[in-house]
């Protein structure tokens, strides 16, 4: 029913409208994040595996700064399950970031208190990844933006591109609402474990996303995602020479705020 209402709204656009994220000092969310994965591999032999990890996540918004606002979260899980593959952020953690009013990661300033560039890649593990990026300037429904966001930490990097459309608009107790679709993707290179060693990993990504965005409240909703990634892979073992082989990956993402 509220998706046929948002389509059914959506032909009646009132004009342009502003999409930004609010940040209020002082202000706490939560969210309860449910990540999937499943991934195939050919390395020193064929394999495959899976995880399921469920977060509940608080955001505390500290307070603004020239290039955006300072943004605490604390992910804490609330289930993991491992089969063949290692779920990352199996404990309590803590990081702080610097986000701009339309999402974009200014700044990853630490986690647990250690300043993020010291860090192994694999404790930086889905820090930003949840807050899709909102245009620039005013949208119509259909209307189409571009976003681009390099991120650059230890042996991390990421070159991500997204499209996003904004597909309808409605009504409800909140106030205005905005459905958001994202197509994306990009270059990524990382490390991470692996049941046969820590692995170097090369390749690429590919995003789609669909959001529910609070207008009135500048507050996400819920948003859901789908990335799929091919990869040529190094591992390390901690004894004998290296492996290469093959991985492909495919993460599912969902995410819903809390109300109250």
């Amino acid at each position: 029913m509220f998706v046929v209402m948002l389509i059914l709204l959506g032909a009646c656009s009132p004009g342009a409208v502003d999409l930004t994220y609010r940040y209020v000092d002082g202000e706490e969310h939560v969210y309860v994040m449910t990540v999937n994965a499943s991934s195939e591999w050919d390395i020193g032999g064929a394999g495959a595996g899976s995880y399921r990890a469920v977060f509940e996540i608080t955001e505390t918004i500290l307070e603004e700064r020239p290039d955006g606002h300072e943004v605490e979260v604390t992910m804490h899980p609330v289930e993991i399950e491992e089969d063949g593959l290692p779920a990352p952020g199996t404990a309590d953690r803590t990081f702080t970031l610097v986000v701009g009013s339309n999402g974009e990661v200014e700044d990853v300033v630490d986690v647990d208190g250690v300043p993020a560039i010291e860090l192994d890649p694999d404790e930086l593990g889905f820090i930003g990844t949840y807050r899709p990026p909102l245009p620039l300037e005013g949208v119509e429904v259909d209307d189409t933006w571009r976003s681009s966001q390099e991120v650059q930490l230890g042996q991390v990097f990421q070159q991500v591109a997204t499209t996003g459309r904004l597909k309808a608009l409605a009504e409800d107790e909140a106030g205005s609402l905005a459905s958001l679709s994202y197509e994306g993707g990009g270059p990524l290179v990382w490390t991470t474990a692996l049941p046969q060693g820590n692995a170097e990993m090369t390749g690429s990504a590919d995003t789609t996303t669909d959001a529910i965005l609070e207008v009135d409240n500048g507050l996400l909703r819920s948003a859901v995602s789908k990335t799929d990634g091919r990869f040529e892979v190094r591992v390390l073992p901690e004894d004998g020479l290296p492996i290469t082989g093959t991985l492909n990956l495919t993460l599912e993402l969902s995410i819903e705020r809390h109300a109250g």
